[in-house]
């Protein structure tokens, strides 16, 4: 496990499953519904085209129990993963130029890792979480 940081790109906007601050490609609803104009939602699919091509879906994103509430898990980027990272800096550009900002967070992770590969990898949210905005 490297000690560098791992990444999150994350809006005001709370997530109703894991209860965190939602990430930029689950926020990125709000610009279509509040009428961004078209160069950014232009750009930004553009933007999510590139990680349809090169970034995994998780296959697992959760965990889920007979008796007891399910665990739903954030994304974070690998610190090796330039090229995403670099591609979310600007999606979060264009999403704070839609209206919504968008701020990033660094976390060392090493523990309940829910997927990981390469480039991301999914944790339950911890206590400890920073929060980008309070």
């Amino acid at each position: 496990m490297s000690s560098s940081q791992y990444v999150r790109f994350v809006t005001p906007l709370i997530h109703p499953w894991s209860g965190v601050e939602s990430g930029f490609f689950q926020a990125s609803w709000y610009l279509y519904r509040n009428g961004a104009p078209r160069w950014i939602t232009d750009e930004l699919s553009e933007q999510f085209d590139w990680y349809n091509r090169y970034l995994a879906v998780p296959d697992r994103i959760g965990r889920h129990f007979k008796r007891r509430r399910s665990i739903w898990g954030i994304c974070w980027f690998d610190p090796k993963a330039l090229e995403a990272i670099e591609r979310a800096r600007y999606c979060a550009w264009l999403i704070g130029e839609g209206g919504l900002p968008v701020r990033d967070i660094k976390a060392r992770i090493a523990k309940e890792i829910i997927w990981r590969d390469s480039q991301q990898i999914v944790v339950k949210p911890m206590s400890d979480l920073p929060k980008a905005f309070a």
